[in-house]
């Protein structure tokens, strides 16, 4: 019996330690529950608002070499690689907003002394390398002189950016989002972690736990379903990056009760 008390106890222990080390990030901000344009500044408030543990999005490069905060190579169709901050800009977004430049991104998501993480993605430039270096020695330089470096994580899905960053800034965090290295490779690389499509934890029920063994973060994307979040727990993934960061805090609460 004493048996039996002890091993459920453990399981309980080790259920509500999994729970407390969840990490909620908004993706894109807190846009899709609250009907408002991802990847703007209303949803980076939205997701610093719930107190979220980290808000994504994504940086690209226009013409003139101005940092922007969007998903996609194009906006309203046109290509931002190769249209000036000030032609892309004629056009707002949906709630009246500006094409947000990464400073004022920045800005706002360090504004006050909040937890919130910001969690940027650098993104690759339509075959162009050079303009890869350039934005992420431009970000870096502007994380630099705002002070703000300790509130940044990197991801990307180009290793070539990641390893940049830790060229030029060796203490930064940076997870790699694409599942083409091995975990050994991962380590070699010199990055701090993995951040994985849920489908590849769901495809190697060892992954989680060899990145653990290897000292790696462990984080997902982009992750929709309670029941994939319950999943990743089990799994031991840490970062958790959801379009319902909402109802994913009100789950884990709910599963601490």
């Amino acid at each position: 019996m004493f048996k039996i008390i002890s091993s459920l106890l453990f399981i309980l222990i080790m259920q509500t330690s999994s729970a407390q080390e969840t990490k909620i990030i908004a993706h894109r901000g807190a846009w899709k529950e609250f009907n408002l344009p991802e990847n703007s500044i209303a949803s980076l408030e939205k997701a610093i608002a719930l107190k979220c543990d980290g808000a994504e999005f994504d940086v690209r490069r226009t013409l003139d070499g101005v940092l922007v905060v969007n998903h996609d190579p194009v906006y309203f169709g046109d290509t931002i690689q190769t249209n000036t901050y000030a032609y892309l800009n004629s056009k707002k977004l949906s709630n009246g907003e500006s094409l947000p430049t990464l400073e004022q991104y920045f800005l706002k998501g360090t504004k006050d002394k909040h937890k919130t993480l910001l969690i940027c993605e650098i993104k690759a430039a339509i075959k162009d390398q050079e303009q890869d270096y350039l934005a992420t020695i431009e970000t870096l330089a502007l994380a630099k002189r705002l002070k703000i470096e300790k509130r940044i994580v990197y991801i990307s899905f180009s290793k070539d950016i990641l390893i940049w960053i830790k060229e030029k800034q060796p203490t930064a965090t940076v997870l790699y989002l694409e599942s083409d290295l091995s975990i050994d490779a991962v380590v070699q690389n010199k990055f701090d972690g993995i951040n994985l499509h849920y489908t590849s934890f769901k495809m190697n029920s060892q992954l989680s736990a060899t990145a653990k063994n290897a000292g790696l973060k462990i984080g997902s994307w982009t992750v929709n379903e309670l029941s994939d979040l319950a999943f990743l727990q089990q799994q031991g993934v840490e970062w958790i990056t959801t379009n319902q960061p909402q109802q994913f805090q009100k789950q884990l609460k709910d599963s601490k009760q």
